[in-house]
């Protein structure tokens, strides 16, 4: 194939002229040569395939940044790492279809019944945590941007994690230091529990984690959804208070696979305690 101009990429990519400006000045979409004199831009095939795979990647709403690590990656970390993502974003375009249900429908809104509040509250068990490594990253964000933003920073601190000798464990937590919701942004931290040793990189930052007694709840599939999960969160409040009051942010366990069953435990939704447990108290 000849050598394509910016003209000619831009038609035979779908990316616009600007759009091709701006990931030239990013590094996303670099030009194969330059002439010296002119300053024209040539593009050859791997040039055009990258520009198509950008175009694609960003008409399914993948963020600018992440189109770049993915194409940077290997094939096989690529297949993986755009599976994790897809997942992701089907699991908040279900997020935001569960959101419309639980408007329409009022038997949806059962939760503000007394009864029902009383069975959450049943739910409520004090457990405790031992003392962990993690890795974390904390970003502001609202509620239709939390998930996809939280699986690419759980993918970016495992991938650190394993590139530095330490080993992640198989889970993740998101901590809500600031309360999240649609147009309302707030801080949240993915962090990842590892053990072995490596060093912080950039946003990623690494802590211990120190042992604590939570309230909590395990939540389903179906459980975990944007609003109605704000009546487990509520519940814990209420339960925290009577164990002295909350002790840090409250936060969502995800230390078991994520599972496609509605029915299916994925989570745990916890909040620390000031007032330690004693051992026979615990329940894991």
């Amino acid at each position: 194939m000849r050598e394509l101009g910016t003209g000619e990429l831009s038609r035979a990519s779908g990316l616009s002229l600007k759009a091709l400006r701006v990931y030239e000045a990013s590094g996303l979409l670099l030009p194969a040569s330059v002439d010296p004199v002119t300053g024209y831009r040539r593009y050859g095939e791997a040039e055009l395939a990258r520009a198509r795979s950008i175009q694609a990647l960003r008409l399914v709403g993948m963020p600018l940044a992440l189109v770049h690590e993915m194409l940077d990656a290997s094939p096989d970390r690529l297949r993986g790492d755009l599976t994790a993502w897809w997942s992701a974003e089907r699991a908040a375009f279900a997020e935001r279809s569960h959101v419309v249900d639980v408007v329409a429908d009022d038997a949806a809104r059962s939760h503000l019944d007394r009864a029902a509040a009383s069975a959450v509250a049943a739910r409520v068990r004090v457990v405790h945590r031992d003392g962990q490594k993690v890795a974390s990253i904390t970003r502001v964000v609202e509620q239709g941007d939390l998930v996809p933003t939280s699986i690419a920073d759980v993918i970016a601190l495992r991938r650190h994690l394993a590139e530095q000798g330490a080993r992640p464990l198989d889970a993740h937590h998101l901590i809500f230091h600031e309360p999240v919701g649609f147009g309302l942004p707030g801080r949240v931290e993915a962090a990842v529990p590892y053990s072995g040793s490596c060093d912080p990189a950039g946003e990623i930052v690494l802590r211990m984690q120190p042992a604590t007694s939570l309230v909590a709840i395990e939540v389903t599939a179906a459980e975990l959804v944007y609003p109605a999960l704000l009546r487990f969160y509520d519940a814990l409040a209420r339960a925290a208070d009577r164990h002295g009051g909350a002790a840090g942010a409250p936060r969502e366990l995800y230390e078991r696979p994520w599972s496609t069953d509605a029915g299916a435990v994925v989570a745990t939704i916890a909040t620390p305690i000031a007032t330690p447990v004693a051992t026979s108290e615990r329940e894991a």
